[in-house]
């Protein structure tokens, strides 16, 4: 290349960008469009209500009734509960000279064992209750369709009602 040829890329004025054309005089208009939403029927509101109340009430349940956050703690804290009751016990069984100090000391280790094992045995009827309730919810949900199914076949809720037909077989 010498000194003064311009490359593809360079126009006149020097700048590395190409010129872009001009807009043309005939281009179409766009026309503003309203979105369509579609109506929604009696059996399909009903369905969108009860969704949405479940999915509610799911999510209420979940977070509200979660085990970890009953006073009984979780199971991140029963590994350090008996490491710390299993620690107290080797101490205070090095201390012990006879048989009676040492079923004092066992004592005072069963009781510290018995309140970890409570606090276990709280998380899990919390876990129980919550999974009970969220089975139950979801009973709810299975009725309740079968009862917006049975309303649509009986034709009380419904958009459309469908014209009668004669039952083949019946005279």
């Amino acid at each position: 290349m010498k000194n003064g040829e311009m490359t593809t890329y360079e126009t006149s004025s020097g700048s590395a960008a190409p010129e872009l054309p001009p807009t043309p005089d005939h281009a179409p208009k766009l026309k503003a469009r309203r979105l369509r939403i579609p109506k929604v029927g009696g059996v399909n509101a009903a369905r969108f209500v009860l969704g949405t109340v479940l999915a509610v009430l799911l999510a209420l349940t979940w977070a509200g009734n979660n085990p970890a956050e009953n006073a009984a703690g979780g199971p991140s804290d029963w590994k350090s509960q008996l490491s710390a009751a299993s620690l107290k016990n080797e101490l205070y069984n090095g201390d012990t000279k006879g048989a009676p100090q040492q079923s004092v000391v066992n004592g005072w280790y069963a009781n510290d064992i018995a309140s970890i094992e409570g606090s276990q045995n709280s998380y899990i009827a919390a876990s129980s209750a919550r999974n009970g309730t969220l089975l139950m919810l979801i009973g709810i949900g299975f009725a309740g369709e079968l009862v917006i199914r049975g309303l649509e076949g009986a034709r009380l809720i419904g958009t459309k009602p469908r014209p009668f037909q004669r039952l083949e077989g019946i005279r």
